[in-house]
């Protein structure tokens, strides 16, 4: 019996395997809250009409990652969150794995979210999350330039 990675975990080579060791090492390493990149690690609800599940264990962080990615009406796309809902990247992996499923308006709202959220994101605090949120705005950037720039 091999170590099988759950279909809706498959992630586009080389992404698969790093986003699970990042999960996992993260995880472990963490003290009582979790947190990929710095930022809130107490998990703190935040104000409403938005995210409010900063899944503070990994375990968390997984079964939202799995809810966002097998939820057929992707009414989360676009919703622009604070800074501790990207801080723990489950958001940003999520834009990964359904980036080649998203139509254009998915797309189109996906970007339009991850290019106003990077500035919200202190330097300081937020150096690394806000590096995968600018290198995941660039994956969507030209996967909707692949498939929408010519509909638009």
């Amino acid at each position: 019996m091999g170590s099988r990675v759950p279909d809706w975990l498959s992630f586009p080579r080389p992404y698969g395997h790093a986003i699970v060791c990042v999960l996992l090492l993260c995880g472990c390493s963490a003290p009582s809250g979790f947190s990929l990149f710095t930022g809130s690690t107490t998990g703190e609800k935040v104000a409403s009409g938005t995210q409010t599940d900063t899944c503070s264990t990994p375990e968390k962080c997984t079964a939202q990652l799995r809810k966002m990615i097998d939820d057929p009406k992707r009414d989360w796309v676009g919703q622009v969150q604070p800074p501790d809902v990207y801080a723990n990247g489950t958001r940003l992996f999520a834009y990964r794995a359904l980036r080649k499923k998203l139509s254009c308006n998915e797309l189109k709202r996906a970007l339009e979210e991850t290019n106003a959220a990077i500035p919200s994101l202190e330097p300081a605090r937020y150096t690394q999350v806000r590096a995968l949120m600018t290198e995941v705005a660039h994956e969507l950037s030209v996967e909707y330039g692949k498939r929408c720039r010519a509909r638009a």
